[in-house]
């Protein structure tokens, strides 16, 4: 009995050596550019995660994270900010304990790996986070635009350059236009109304 409980004993010390052995350290850093010229800029909620809550890590003051006896897998990293927007890696530990990073994203194909990039990583933001729409100044080219707008224009130009046109007229086309609105004047008085026509209905 005591033989077996040593085996059993020895045969579980072996094997956490070998999953030790076998386990990874993924690390990396992140570096500055014209988006954040600075890594103090960071909030200090800024986290790195692996497959969401799985694996998480803060972020030093120079910039780097790590993460230590990660085990063979395929494994998805991302740096979670609230100011700034950094690209997404997918991260393959292999059985050697090799780390092979490459660039992926929403709605991309597991199967299919991006740009590769050198491990340690060196990861820079992308974007700086907008959470809100920022509001547009004035526009005067935007007015004119604007379908009422230039209903409102072209009605007020006509106001001024019909009577104009108007006292040009010679007298006869005067007579034709008067009779063709009483024409259209008597057309409408003989028109019967919309109630009307539902009464007698």
């Amino acid at each position: 009995m005591t033989r077996l409980i040593s085996f059993t004993y020895i045969v579980w010390v072996a094997s956490l050596f070998f999953a030790i052995a076998q386990a990874a350290k993924v690390n990396g850093v992140i570096s500055t550019n014209g988006i954040l010229p600075d890594v103090s800029l960071l909030s200090p909620s800024t986290r790195v995660t692996l497959n969401g809550a799985a694996y998480t890590t803060l972020i030093k003051k120079n910039g780097e994270f790590e993460f230590l006896d990660i085990v063979p897998g395929s494994y998805l990293l991302e740096i979670r900010s609230i100011d700034y927007i950094f690209p997404k890696l997918r991260v393959d530990v292999t059985e050697d304990g090799d780390v092979v990073g490459a660039y992926t994203g929403s709605g991309h194909n597991w199967a299919s790996t991006g740009l590769h990039i050198d491990h340690p990583f060196e990861l820079r933001a992308k974007l700086e986070a907008e959470y809100f729409v920022k509001k547009q100044g004035f526009n005067l080219l935007g007015m004119f635009k604007n379908p009422m707008f230039l209903m409102l224009g072209f009605s007020g130009i006509a106001m001024f350059i019909l009577p104009m046109m108007m006292k040009n007229l010679d007298p006869e086309a005067m007579k034709e236009i008067n009779a063709s609105q009483s024409e259209a004047q008597k057309m409408l008085t003989e028109m019967p109304s919309i109630s009307k026509m539902f009464n007698s209905s």
